[in-house]
């Protein structure tokens, strides 16, 4: 059973999966850790004024205070600066890698059993920092990335055909970014090869096309509900299969990287790496998108 999650960053993601989870888990405490603690603190308040309309028990607090998130069953990392336009996820990362390892080494300390969810760009390494720094098991260090790409991708075939987004068999992997590949199904409805090429373009730049309008934000509730349903498949140990970035240790070919795969996710966190599900050539450009992660590592 899951009884306490501790979110790290009380910005938008933080905000809006704190909010999702009240309404969808009977957990006993809910803790949100920000560097600005009057922010901590007023998101927690407010989440408290649902609780006549929501009706939950669970203990909400808001903090600058790592020891507050002691014994967390799953620790959620969203903070660091948001992308904004005309930001690469180079610059990104320059600013969030070492507020990650920082993170990391307070979530070590103070939760060694948890499992960890990293949601801060750009993802695929912010997931592999916090595993090398926290030293967790790789099933126990999941970054979400490849879980939203895939939601939307059904969005954008499902208005693109009218067919329900249940209804496909689609999914995205590797890179949380605009070299993720896409695996649109065989059992899925028929689309040209336009089609799907154009459906395709759409999902790898849906990111920066919401950073571009909101020019200094980035995407809030797509992030925070794939945050969410990751959690429910860990909380009740479902067996759902979810695209999401882990390390690999030979798998596809590749080693020592974190990438999106499609993985099985039980109440262990992401207990193995569905490797069947790739073709041969999905393999393949697996393997060469992954390079460019490594030397991004590289460059730190």
């Amino acid at each position: 059973m899951i009884k306490k999650i501790a979110i790290i960053g009380a910005g938008g993601v933080g905000s809006a999966l704190a909010f999702n989870l009240l309404e969808r888990f009977p957990l006993e405490s809910l803790v949100l850790v920000d560097i600005k603690e009057d922010r901590a603190k007023a998101v927690a308040y407010d989440l408290e004024d649902t609780r006549g309309i929501l009706n939950f028990s669970t203990v909400i607090e808001g903090t600058s205070d790592y020891s507050l998130i002691k014994n967390s069953d799953i620790v959620v990392f969203s903070a660091g600066i948001p992308r904004r336009q005309g930001m690469t996820r180079l610059d990104l990362l320059k600013v969030n890698s070492g507020i990650a390892q920082s993170a990391a080494s307070e979530i070590k300390k103070y939760c060694p059993k948890s499992i960890v969810i990293a949601v801060t760009n750009p993802l695929d390494v912010i997931t592999y920092l916090i595993l090398k720094k926290t030293r967790f098991s790789r099933q126990k260090v999941i970054g979400m990335g490849s879980s939203l790409d895939s939601s939307r991708l059904l969005n954008i075939l499902f208005k693109d055909t009218g067919v329900s987004a249940a209804s496909w068999q689609s999914f995205a992997f590797g890179p949380h970014s605009k070299d993720m590949l896409i695996e649109f199904g065989s059992g899925s409805y028929p689309l040209n090869t336009a089609k799907l090429k154009a459906a395709e373009k759409k999902v790898k730049s849906r990111g920066a096309k919401i950073v571009n309008l909101l020019k200094d934000k980035s995407a809030v509730f797509g992030p925070a509900l794939a945050c969410s349903k990751l959690i429910e498949a860990i909380a009740f140990d479902k067996g759902h299969i979810i695209p999401v970035s882990v390390l690999l240790k030979g798998e596809y070919g590749i080693n020592d990287v974190c990438v999106g795969a499609p993985c099985l996710i039980r109440r262990q966190g992401a207990v193995e790496i569905v490797k069947g599900l790739l073709t041969p050539a999905q393999k393949n450009k697996l393997k060469k998108v992954s390079f460019s992660l490594k030397e991004t590592l590289k460059s730190l």
